[in-house]
Order: C-alpha cells, then sequence, then structure tokens
C-alpha cells in the first residue's frame, strides 16, 4: 500500500455494488425519518473508524490530507 491510496483489491463491479448498497442505505434511512445530514455525519464515523482500523492511523492522515484537494477541486459535488 502506497501512504497516499488505499490498497483495495476490487473490480469496478464490485465498487459500484458496495455504492449501490451505501446509497440504499442512506434512502432506508430517509425512508425512516432520519435527516439526510445525520446519516452522513454518521456514516462518516463509521467509515473513518472502518478505515483507521483496517489501514492505521497514519495512512488515514496522508490520505484526508489528499481528499481535501480532491474536495476543493470538485471531484465529489
Amino acid at each position: 500500500m502506497s501512504e497516499s491510496s488505499f490498497s483495495v483489491a476490487s473490480t469496478d463491479q464490485e465498487r459500484l455494488a458496495a455504492l449501490k448498497v451505501v446509497a440504499d442505505s442512506f434512502e432506508e434511512g430517509m425512508r425512516q425519518g432520519m435527516d439526510r445530514d445525520t446519516l452522513a455525519v454518521a456514516s462518516f464515523t463509521v467509515v473513518m473508524q472502518m478505515l483507521v482500523e483496517v489501514y492505521g492511523r497514519a495512512a488515514v492522515c496522508v490520505v484526508m490530507h489528499d481528499t481535501e484537494k480532491r474536495v476543493q477541486a470538485g471531484e465529489f459535488g
């Protein structure tokens, strides 16, 4: 694994399937009356905890630093 990215051995099809699972979970939460912002913050918290558990704090810090540039460039919307 490089310090600036996570090594994930998955295909494009697997990544798309995982994105659909996450999006469907959001939809279900909203159908149950949960606020979109609350779901987003909770999801981010869970993701960060999982990434630290799998890759360690140092690697997550590097990726989060790189993510700032990606956000500012409009990669996520």
